[in-house]
């Protein structure tokens, strides 16, 4: 696989994705769904469907995943794993922290990623054995390795068990770390953590597409994370992700 003509494609995409983004954010959008811990507006559609036709012109014959639907590869092959708009909830409200998240699994492996910020023009990108950068410069994890100096990033998810695992893992770390944050978008705490702004993420059942991009963006930039699949599912994961050197005893 010629990771010199994944990585543009997936840059890109992102790219376009996000400028369509930034010209209609503030508007009222359309919801086509409304659940207690989530929404599902057409706007996520409609850019999925921008990302897909960017990719498949340059490769007709990958296969896409996405949280918008999709007929991924099982793991085989080579197949595109799309999160239109990552931080669909801030987005809809108005809130100026979301973004979008394109990675390219091949025969299972996590080979390339991308995930874009298009209010504030910051791309995080990174190729398998090539480094991590933002918008072009080299990112590392922070150093830090004692919990009360950390920031940590801690997602809630969407059913009431995975809910009250995460107020038990922030009530925890409440006591422990500097900083505790909730910011509605999984890709962008990786990211994060990999510019080393922040020093870990944890997370109860995340979606493979929310994390995609950041497992290598992360990994490429010295940080480690855990998944540990939910229910023998292979898109959904208990994630873990941190700088490398922090003690977590908790996840």
């Amino acid at each position: 696989m010629n990771l010199d003509l994944i990585l543009p494609t997936a840059e890109d995409a992102a790219r376009s994705a996000g400028a369509a983004l930034r010209k209609v954010f503030g508007e009222e959008v359309v919801v086509n769904e409304a659940k207690h811990h989530d929404l599902k507006i057409q706007l996520d559609k409609d850019t999925q469907e921008l990302l897909t036709k960017h990719i498949l012109q340059k490769f007709p014959d990958h296969a896409i995943l996405g949280e918008e639907g999709g007929e991924g590869s099982g793991g085989k092959g080579v197949e595109w794993i799309l999160d239109p708009i990552d931080g669909t909830v801030n987005l809809a409200y108005g809130l100026p922290h979301f973004c979008v998240s394109v990675a390219c699994r091949v025969d299972g492996k996590i080979v390339a990623g991308v995930i874009y910020d298009p209010l504030r023009d910051e791309l995080f990108k990174a190729a398998d054995g090539h480094g991590a950068t933002l918008n072009g410069k080299r990112i590392t994890v922070s150093g830090r390795d004692k919990i009360e100096e950390a920031i940590m990033a801690i997602g809630f998810s969407k059913t009431a068990r995975t809910v009250e695992k995460c107020l038990e893992l922030y009530q925890y770390y409440a006591r422990r770390a500097r900083k505790l944050r909730a910011m509605g978008s999984a890709a962008l705490d990786l990211a994060y953590v990999a510019a080393g702004r922040m020093d870990a993420y944890l997370e109860q059942s995340i979606q493979i597409w929310d994390i995609a991009a950041g497992v290598i963006i992360l990994r490429e930039a010295g940080g480690k994370i855990d998944l540990t699949p939910v229910d023998g599912n292979p898109n959904v994961y208990h994630a873990c992700a941190w700088n490398g050197v922090l003690e977590l005893p908790r996840r």
